[in-house]
């Protein structure tokens, strides 16, 4: 398990358009609500249907609602070992994951070159 206290400010700033939060979150069992009407537990978070993005983004300042409480993968999560930050900070600008994902599958990056986002400094919390 690594520690993605990643500091999303700074990952924004560098360019990488918040691209983890269009992922898919697939929910451990422990994690999910029961099912309702007979049907079974939702084993993801939902995405906003005009923009990908999870539904637990806060638009206006794009940081989590749940971030005391967000899903086990979200939490483990390390987005500067992905190369879609890579292919998110090289694009500029991306229409949807699926078209990140192809651009991260051609860019080719070796992993000394990769840019980092830097991690939050928890020591004076």
């Amino acid at each position: 398990m690594c520690d993605a206290d990643i500091d999303c400010d700074a990952g924004r700033a560098l360019g990488c358009q918040t691209f983890c939060c269009r992922l898919l979150v697939r929910l451990d069992p422990d994690e999910r609500e029961p099912g309702q009407n007979g049907l079974p537990s939702k084993g993801f978070v939902d995405k906003d249907l005009e923009d990908g993005l999870c539904i637990h983004l806060d638009r206006d300042n794009r940081r989590c609602r749940i971030w005391a409480r967000r899903p086990r993968i979200c939490r483990e999560y390390h987005c500067n070992d992905d190369a879609m930050l890579q292919a998110a900070l090289k694009l500029g600008t991306f229409r949807n994951i699926v078209e990140l994902a192809k651009a991260a599958g051609h860019l080719n990056v070796p992993l000394e070159n990769y840019v980092r986002v830097p991690l939050l400094d928890r020591r004076n919390k």
